[in-house]
């Protein structure tokens, strides 16, 4: 009996209470969703195997409209629209709409086969609208994009020459998306923190920017990409297991730098 009370009391310590007090994520929380995270990626290349989908350009495209509709409701749910609950919020919203996302690959490759892809973004698209429309009514501080896009086309061109110039690496597409999409991460974090005062939910980044000031996520997120993709590109020979990495590389930049632009957008 009192283990099952050790128990439920670390569940709610290090899982529960910080969501209830909006104290941002524990180094526990983050340990545990990324062994979460990796074993959701590797099930699901497994489906894709299955149904002979290759996980390629089109695919991390594919991935991106749900990037968009999972940013997009968890925006709405900092504006007051969807309810703070435990399927709005992280971890649930990643699992509630994760499971969406894999059900529309899955649905769409069983029916389509190679051309998957077009009722798999239909069904992105269909939420997506309904969502923007709420999106589009509360925007109040549209100056941010600029900011945003001002810090991130600089920092990715000087990323591209830096790489594939001076280093000559050649880059795919997809490393280009993972990429381009950390840094939106960075811009965005850097601009919510640097101009509108917000501050960061995970522990480690926080930590090097109350030392170092927020601008210096950007260097730091270009070159914590640019090693997991080389270690990717080098150690990871089957096609599909490293776009699909990658693609997850993609997602873990872009999602919660969608987020806080819609955020600093509407001002929430």
């Amino acid at each position: 009996m009192d283990i099952m009370l050790m128990i439920k009391d670390f569940i709610y310590r290090y899982y529960i209470y910080p969501i209830e007090a909006k104290q941002g994520y524990n180094l526990i929380q983050t340990a545990t969703y990324g062994v979460f995270l990796f074993f959701m990626v590797y099930l699901f290349y497994k489906v894709c195997l299955k149904l002979k989908i290759t996980v390629d350009r089109q695919f991390a495209e594919v991935t991106v409209f749900y990037i968009i509709l999972i940013t997009l409701m968890r925006s709405l749910v900092d504006a007051g629209f969807f309810p703070r609950l435990y399927y709005t919020v992280t971890p649930g919203i990643v699992v509630f709409v994760g499971i969406y996302y894999m059900l529309s690959i899955i649905i769409s490759g069983t029916i389509l086969k190679k051309k998957y892809y077009l009722l798999s973004i239909i069904m992105a698209i269909v939420p997506i609208l309904y969502m923007f429309f709420e999106f589009s009514t509360r925007i109040t501080q549209i100056e941010s994009v600029a900011y945003v896009f001002g810090i991130l086309s600089t920092s990715y061109l000087l990323a591209l020459f830096i790489i594939e110039k001076i280093k000559k690496v050649k880059l795919d597409r997809i490393d280009k998306y993972a990429i381009f999409s950390q840094l939106v991460d960075a811009a965005a974090t850097s601009v919510g923190i640097g101009i509108y005062g917000y501050w960061e939910q995970h522990p480690i980044p926080r930590l090097l920017m109350d030392y170092f000031g927020p601008y210096s996520i950007i260097p730091v997120k270009l070159m914590v990409a640019y090693f997991v993709l080389d270690v990717f590109n080098k150690e990871v020979k089957d096609d599909n297991l490293r776009n699909i990495l990658k693609i997850t590389v993609m997602a873990l930049g872009l999602a919660p730098g969608l987020r806080n632009l819609f955020r600093m957008i509407m001002g929430v």
